[in-house]
């Protein structure tokens, strides 16, 4: 009987293992009513030892427009070691969700429509 048991719990444990991200790029749509205006490579170098595997330069427009980069790691643990060694600019917004870092520099957006579309990211991107 113990035997019966044993096996599925050791089908469940190899079955936990990494798995790829199911959302690899910026979101289309945004909750909130903003939606993906262009997208495009950043023209700065990434500022960190630790690279990522790719990066966008996004402009969405809304209720109010929101300029944001994002940068797709391997993993949630080298987004967030990225997050942890980021040089976060006054009036950034830096966040990480999955195994992308989020960077929103200071603009012209009022801060609670900028936590909103933040907020939205997040939603998007789980």
């Amino acid at each position: 009987m113990t035997r019966l048991l044993f096996a599925p719990l050791v089908f469940l444990i190899g079955c936990g293992g990494a798995s790829a991200p199911s959302v690899v790029e910026p979101p289309k749509q945004v909750r909130g009513g903003w939606t993906l205006a262009s997208s495009a490579d950043p023209t700065e170098t990434f500022p960190l030892a630790l690279q990522p595997a790719r990066a966008w330069r996004t402009t969405y427009t809304g209720p109010h427009d929101v300029t944001a980069t994002f940068y797709r790691f391997n993993s949630n643990t080298e987004a967030f070691e990225a997050l942890q060694k980021w040089q976060k600019a006054p009036g950034e917004i830096t966040f990480h969700d999955g195994s992308f870092l989020i960077v929103i520099p200071p603009q012209n957006v009022p801060k609670q429509a900028t936590g909103d579309f933040a907020e939205g990211v997040m939603a998007a991107i789980n």
